[in-house]
């Protein structure tokens, strides 16, 4: 906590504990087993739950106990089976019919299915017992956890049974808030746009409609969240949206973020409405041995704590604005078996026609006030990374770079740098304005920006090819675009 709220300046005022992947327990419980390494502070009376709910309330700040109601349960407290390496969740083991079983981590990875009765009830009664035993301001179901709370291919018919179970869990936090004399706040984690939460069966209309939430937290690492849509759906409730960032399992792309980038993406979450910002997997300590544990990294992430919650601590300050791509963290980039954690609706990565006729369009949003500052600023470029297959046998000397990296962990860690010629065959527009010619730096292909050009909010980039073979079979995709704000100060 001193970590999240003893820096100066630090603009967290809620910390939402999660313990684990909800198949052990932290605290004493009557359902699940304690893990390894809470036992020993269990077998001398120590209970960390008050502990984190007092020291809250001394600082001021909000703590919530977050579910996340169907993960993997890697680490957790099931059966080990030394031959695959995995663990197997002691209730499934017990009730085989309970589970299904992971399409793509091999057999006996299984997850809950929530169209069984018994699981909703076996779920309700271990939120039960944290709710009437402890006294946190509010509670989180994490749905975007896990691969699959309802049958794959069959999650939408299958809605009403995650409906029935948020009303379940509704009317048991109503029910000890009017015991307590205050509310116990009920926050969901769910895909970042409404028709994602569809794919997954999850029925959003009806739990705002029906008052089963009061906090709507958006999405995973995704930088499109659809938050016009959900203001719009929320309009005239109480109901807040916190978009959400994951510094573990990042954007495709932008796994070792700059300031500017989580500045970029603040910004543009404000400027669409958002009521707080969900900062995930921001690790109060580098736990992890790799390079998001390295100084340089936990300093950046202390300076976006302290700037990220407020138009006036970002003001001015360098920014860079991205479009998202399908993928990243680890994740799928298409949404075979679930939507959350894939963003396959994301726009990027983009092919182009080959025929001149055609254009394609890219939206990016952008947070700040671009044009009203042009004052303040002193550069604007438009980043720009292609990849064109039908290069890849031509030598280096007639492209335009070496392989980029794209990303990490993805179905194409490097792009396929286009030729030379094809800069002169790129015809780029924003808002329907002509660029001038690039440069070319590092594989980049780089506009220079006039602040005129640009506006708060959406933005649309059309990419044209001229002069290029309408029967050539290989197509040029766009990877990755950016849009680089550099402020006088």
């Amino acid at each position: 906590m001193e970590y999240l709220t003893g820096i100066d300046g630090s603009q967290v005022d809620s910390i939402w504990w999660c313990w684990g992947e909800m198949n052990y327990a932290p605290y004493p419980s009557k359902i699940l087993p304690a893990n390894l390494q809470y036992q020993k502070w269990l077998q001398q009376g120590k209970d960390p739950l008050p502990i984190v709910i007092e020291s809250s309330k001394k600082k001021g700040i909000e703590a919530f106990y977050s579910f996340r109601i169907n993960d993997s349960g890697l680490g957790g407290a099931g059966t080990v089976l030394p031959s695959e390496g995995w663990i197997k969740w002691s209730m499934i083991e017990k009730n085989p019919h309970w589970g299904q079983p992971s399409p793509f981590w091999p057999s006996p990875f299984y997850h809950y299915n929530f169209a069984v009765p018994e699981v909703r009830e076996y779920k309700l009664a271990i939120i039960r017992e944290v709710v009437e035993n402890y006294d946190f301001d509010g509670i989180e179901i994490d749905w975007r956890c896990g691969y699959g709370c309802l049958p794959f291919y069959h999650k939408w018919e299958n809605r009403e049974h995650l409906t029935e179970f948020m009303h379940s869990v509704r009317e048991m936090l109503q029910e000890r808030a009017r015991k307590r004399g205050r509310p116990f706040l009920l926050a969901v984690r769910i895909p970042e746009n409404i028709e994602g939460c569809h794919y997954d069966g999850i029925h959003v209309e009806r739990w705002v409609e029906e008052n089963l939430v009061d906090i709507l937290v958006l999405g995973c690492k995704n930088f499109d969240v659809d938050l016009d849509a959900f203001k719009r759906l929320t309009a005239g409730t109480h109901i807040k949206l916190y978009p959400s960032m994951d510094d573990h399992h990042r954007a495709s792309g932008y796994e070792q973020p700059s300031i500017e980038l989580y500045r970029g993406v603040a910004s543009t979450f404000i400027q669409q409405g958002a009521d707080g910002i969900y900062a995930f997997n921001w690790y109060p300590v580098p736990i992890i041995l790799d390079s998001r544990a390295n100084p340089e990294q936990e300093q950046l992430r202390r300076t976006a704590l302290c700037e990220m919650g407020s138009t006036e601590t970002l003001k001015f300050k360098d920014k860079i604005f991205v479009t998202g791509r399908r993928g990243g963290g680890g994740w799928p980039e298409t949404a075979e078996y679930f939507y959350k954690n894939t963003c396959a609706f994301a726009q990027l990565p983009k092919e182009l026609s080959n025929n001149q006729s055609e254009e394609a369009y890219i939206f990016l949003r952008i947070g700040d006030d671009i044009d009203t500052s042009a004052d303040k600023i002193e550069q604007i470029s438009l980043r720009i990374l292609l990849s064109d297959v039908t290069a890849i046998d031509l030598p280096w000397e007639k492209r335009i770079s070496k392989p980029v990296c794209i990303a990490r962990l993805s179905s194409r860690d490097f792009n396929e740098p286009p030729t030379i010629d094809l800069i002169s065959q790129l015809r780029i527009r924003i808002n329907g304005v002509i660029l001038e010619q690039p440069i070319i730096n590092d594989g980049w292909i780089i506009y220079p920006i006039k602040a005129v050009l640009l506006a708060q909010g959406s933005n649309v980039i059309a990419f044209r090819l001229n002069d290029r073979n309408p029967l050539e079979k290989g197509r040029v995709t766009i990877e990755k675009l950016e849009l680089d704000v550099r402020y006088t100060n």
